[in-house]
């Protein structure tokens, strides 16, 4: 291999680890910002329960006391913050490393909302032969 065929090489690795950083990142982004919303929903709902006083959620049969709520509601407190700061970063290293604006963030999130994401990547995926096999289980 000679000079010249190797920096094209090294040239093709570098775009590919760059590409492959930004897609890192972007899930990085979604998977945060989701967990942080689903902890804010999950959050409301047991703020309501804990604050009326009557718990409706139960667990395995029976319902959940109020000392368990309130465990819970911290726990699921400190997981929403932290995702959340979580998101943050990761959006702020969109804008600064990668040049990306609000709009891009924004195309990113509805995209992912409306499936279009996940039904890129696996019609890709179908289209390269990856196509999903089913084992026989020996029983």
């Amino acid at each position: 291999m000679d000079k010249k065929e190797k920096t094209k090489t090294e040239k093709r690795e570098i775009a590919f680890g760059i590409q492959m950083r930004l897609t890192n990142k972007k899930n990085d982004y979604i998977k945060n910002i989701l967990n942080g919303r689903y902890y804010l929903t999950r959050l409301n709902m047991m703020a309501v329960q804990i604050q009326s006083g009557k718990i409706q959620e139960k667990i395995d049969g029976c319902l959940k006391s109020m000392e368990l709520m309130r465990a819970e509601y911290g726990l699921m407190k400190f997981q929403a913050i932290t995702s959340m700061r979580n998101a943050y970063f990761a959006k702020q290293e969109l804008f600064k490393e990668f040049k990306l604006k609000q709009e891009d963030i924004d195309a990113l999130e509805e995209d992912y909302y409306n499936g279009k994401v996940i039904r890129e990547s696996y019609d890709e995926s179908y289209k390269k032969g990856n196509k999903a096999a089913f084992v026989a289980s020996e029983d």
